[in-house]
């Protein structure tokens, strides 16, 4: 499979693709965390000094990450970042730490490989989190789900449909939710405070159908349920920012078999639009959800978060892995796609 020349992520250490050819500037472009600066910000999760929502993409074969810098829905360029094993999946990002950074939450196969990956010095740095019950269990998204300033998190069985949240301060898990059923096929696909209220509320989807929708969240209290369009299961939840500048949260899908990659401008739960802001690869096997790993194919490259968008959001203070600062110009690749109103 040869990746096109459309925007494909072809970041020199990144990832070894055919199609890809040497990077200008390649040692620019690297990741480094010593000087570079990312952050959570609103509805907004970077990983630049600048608040417009980046894209986070990952290739299950080698562990390689690289990035999507973003500027609304302009892809400005393309930024490798250290690697990680690709024994674990990155489940979600979220902040941890320390105000507006921005980490990543990831887990292997069975219980004891949870852990949060913090950016320290030029690697990963890895906290041990509270293992899963079982392998059923995987982490959906990220979010502060009982309102108290702290990022959480919510699991999801895979195959009795069972979810609850985690509350946590910093690594530490405070205390569980109760544990509710929905029934599958259904799952928790992102997160996001898509009606601006300041509470996380829940991206679902139907894995025989396509069929989406958002509930809206008062911590456990489901306040109200509203149905989004259906979309063909050719495409995935890849994260749920904004990415329109306008301070809704919205959502990205990747198809990986054409290599579209879509977005749906949000205004609260309500679908203004949905365009093209640029393609990732071709020929890729069908990926449904966080549920399980992407597909380990040779090649292929996949959307991984964030999955998390909070109207308060964190503090402004910027710190950790990425770029030090966003390419001045888009190179000639970049899409120059509009957004286009739905008819």
């Amino acid at each position: 499979m040869r990746m096109p020349g459309l925007l494909s992520l072809c970041v020199a250490g990144l990832l070894s693709l055919g199609g890809c050819g040497p990077a200008p500037d390649a040692e620019e472009a690297k990741g480094s965390v010593e000087t570079g600066r990312q952050g959570i910000l609103g509805p907004y999760v970077s990983f630049d000094p600048n608040p417009p929502s980046d894209l986070l993409w990952r290739s299950q074969v080698s562990g390689g990450l690289g990035l999507w810098l973003m500027n609304g829905p302009t892809i400005l360029g393309s930024l490798g970042l250290p690697p990680i094993s690709p024994s674990l999946t990155v489940q979600a990002t979220a902040d941890f730490n320390m105000p507006s950074q921005t980490d990543l939450v990831v887990h292997g196969a069975g219980p004891g490989s949870e852990a949060v990956m913090f950016p320290i010095s030029s690697a990963w740095s890895p906290a041990p989190l509270t293992p899963r019950p079982s392998s059923d269990w995987y982490v959906a998204a990220s979010g502060d789900f009982n309102s108290d300033g702290r990022a959480d998190l919510v699991l999801h069985n895979r195959v009795n449909g069972a979810w609850h949240y985690r509350y946590m301060n910093g690594t530490t898990l405070l205390s569980l939710s109760p544990t509710v059923v929905r029934p599958l096929p259904w799952h928790i696909v992102g997160a996001a405070d898509f009606n601006l209220d300041g509470r996380t509320d829940l991206l679902w989807r139907e894995r025989n159908t396509g069929r989406n929708e958002v509930w809206l969240m008062n911590n456990m209290a489901t306040l109200s349920i509203v149905t989004l369009p259906t979309l063909s299961l050719a495409y995935y939840v890849g994260a749920t920012a904004d990415y329109t500048l306008d301070g809704n949260p919205d959502i990205v899908w990747h198809n990986p078999s054409t290599g579209n990659v879509m977005l749906w401008q949000l205004a609260g739960t309500s679908l203004i639009s949905a365009f093209t802001i640029g393609t990732q690869g071709t020929g890729c096997p069908v990926w449904f959800s966080q549920s399980t790993p992407p597909p380990p194919a040779a090649g292929c490259i996949y959307l991984v978060g964030p999955r998390w968008a909070e109207r308060h959001g964190a503090a402004a203070n910027l710190a950790g892995l990425g770029a030090a600062t966003r390419p001045p110009t888009p190179p000639p690749s970049t899409s120059t796609a509009k957004p286009t109103p739905l008819r």
